[in-house]
């Protein structure tokens, strides 16, 4: 495959559980592979088509300097994942204003500045694509994850909104999201904030909803690929139907 044909992906997020599988799942299928985080650790996933840099997602400015690099050395983004994310896990009631606000900063204006800024890369594809990982709790009331949950329905939002604006407007840009519930990360086993104690048959009903970061990469990649050619502003679950399960059961 020639370098200009040569399909490129930009992954927010990219040193965590799903950012790390998503890398590699990209890169061994033929994709040159930009992986982006707010530090950029040792010991990351190498691959010959794989490069990594820092980017502080909630800024304008390194969000302006990778748009700016990916088209002077690739010309054209094809797939832009925003992964990038935080997790708290906080009430109405013990949640801060500064909380809240860094919630929706980090898990949700920075997929608006992603979009915004990496739009004129998308648009130089024939046929480019836009993951933006939300979650389950966009979907429903989550008491515990107030802000967390805020953010991601804004991602909801966001996609929906892409979607129709590059479809009306002729540009060939796909705009999805993906929602998944648990994902067996350190992130969920590390959030800040204070989860409530459960008992061990409750433990075990929410541990059934989990998943691991490759079932999270598999859709990605999916809604990436010619396949899902004609997805466009779907809502994707990624949550052995833990959004639709009566309380009883």
């Amino acid at each position: 495959m020639s370098t200009q044909n040569k399909r490129v992906a930009v992954i927010t997020g990219a040193a965590g559980g799903v950012g790390q599988s998503t890398v590699k799942k990209f890169a061994e299928h033929g994709y040159t592979v930009i992986g982006t985080d707010i530090r950029v650790p040792d010991g990351l996933f190498e691959h010959p088509e794989v490069s990594y840099r820092a980017c502080d997602v909630t800024r304008e400015s390194d969000w302006q300097a990778l748009s700016d690099s990916v088209i002077a050395d690739h010309e054209k983004l094809d797939v832009l994942v925003n992964n990038a994310a935080i997790l708290m896990t906080y009430t109405i009631e013990t949640s801060s204003v500064d909380d809240y606000k860094r919630m929706m900063e980090v898990n949700s204006t920075s997929v608006f500045l992603g979009m915004k800024f990496m739009l004129d890369a998308l648009k130089k594809s024939d046929a480019a694509s836009i993951v933006n990982i939300s979650s389950s709790s966009a979907l429903a009331g989550y008491p515990h994850f107030i802000a967390y949950g805020a953010a991601k329905a804004a991602v909801r939002s966001l996609t929906m909104s892409v979607a129709v604006h590059c479809q009306t407007n002729q540009l060939p840009i796909r705009c999805n999201s993906v929602h998944p519930d648990g994902i067996l990360t350190d992130m969920t086993n590390n959030m800040e904030g204070t989860f409530p104690e459960m008992e061990p048959h409750q433990a075990m009903k929410a541990f059934s909803f989990a998943c691991e970061p490759e079932a999270v990469t598999d859709v990605i990649y999916f809604l990436a690929s010619h396949e899902s050619r004609h997805i466009n502003g779907a809502e994707i679950r990624v949550d052995n139907s833990s959004t639709i399960q009566m309380p009883y059961l």
